[in-house]
């Protein structure tokens, strides 16, 4: 079990972060819910000079949060380098709630916050309890789904200087979970943010592969580095199944973290044995993540440029 002021990572393993609460994450109120960042000064949706702003808040799970990316700045695992907080650094992008949490789900799983992190269900009605998604809110992103299908627990089935036999039926297990379990709630949370927030555009961010094609010594072979990267692109294409409408759009990263897989020669996610492992580094959310959510997201809708989503 978590206990309050440590964190839980995508791996639910837990790791002390030094500093957190006793009670409420730093930068966190009682509700949960990230401090408005950005309504000082002019009024919600504008910035001074009379342009129109991007109302901006951000879900999901530690890939979401930036775990990896840069320093832990709070007991959800969430850092600078996230990239809401690198949306956020944007010109006339406002991010006005960032709910991401380390080791969320997307379904409601015990322990509840603050023993455990804050999952989809419950980001979702932090945000609506502050007020924080509305008919003005523009843009919604979103990354879940890994700690539904328990990545970590799926790599440690096939790792090995041999393939193992438990390999293929932790994957085929894994999709099973996406399909029948993860899919409907996705789906119903995609519905629920659309109806807070009928003007934005919902985007749902995928994973990318973790591997190298050519396997990792002494961790996966190349056949196991093959069939995980697979089964990611497997939940990828169930998560993107799930878009309700089309001012929703599902980016996908695998392209931009091509040739950066752990084992390569410029690995953009990390793999040191240590709490970090598994995400993302800071080029990764940089150069992978931001790069690909700019490129296919139109981030100023209503501009006279059409959304470049791949769906």
């Amino acid at each position: 079990m978590l206990l309050t002021g440590c964190l839980l990572t995508a791996g639910s393993v837990v790791m002390p972060v030094a500093g957190a609460a006793a009670d409420t994450p730093p930068g966190w109120t009682a509700s949960g819910i990230d401090r408005d960042r950005g309504h000082h000064g002019p009024p919600k949706g504008w910035e001074r000079g009379g342009k129109r702003t991007v109302d901006y808040v951000a879900l999901g799970d530690s890939y979401a949060a930036g775990f990896g990316g840069g320093a832990v700045l709070d007991a959800c695992g969430r850092t600078a380098e996230g990239y809401p907080a690198l949306l956020d650094a944007l010109p006339r992008i406002e991010l006005d709630a960032d709910v991401t949490c380390g080791g969320a789900t997307a379904s409601t799983t015990p322990p509840a916050p603050p023993a455990g992190p804050v999952d989809l269900p419950e980001q979702i009605a932090a945000l609506q309890a502050a007020g924080s998604i509305d008919r003005d809110t523009d843009l919604v992103t979103l990354t879940i789904g890994g700690n539904d299908v328990r990545f970590t627990d799926v790599v440690a089935a096939c790792a090995g200087a041999e393939l193992p036999a438990t390999c293929e039926p932790a994957l085929a297990a894994a999709q099973a979970n996406a399909e029948t379990a993860l899919a409907p709630q996705v789906r119903q949370s995609l519905e629920q943010l659309r109806i807070l927030a009928p003007r934005a555009e919902l985007v749902l961010v995928g994973y990318p592969h973790l591997f190298d094609s050519a396997g990792v010594p002494g961790l996966l072979t190349a056949e196991a580095a093959g069939l995980f990267n697979a089964g990611t692109d497997a939940l990828n294409a169930v998560l993107a199944a799930q878009l309700p409408d089309r001012r929703s759009a599902y980016v996908d990263v695998v392209d931009e973290f091509a040739g950066h897989g752990v084992g390569s020669a410029d690995p953009w996610i990390i793999f040191e044995r240590g709490p970090f492992d598994l995400h993302p580094n800071a080029t990764g959310y940089r150069d992978g993540y931001l790069a690909a959510i700019t490129a296919d997201v139109d981030l100023h809708p209503g501009s006279g440029h059409p959304c470049r989503g791949r769906r």
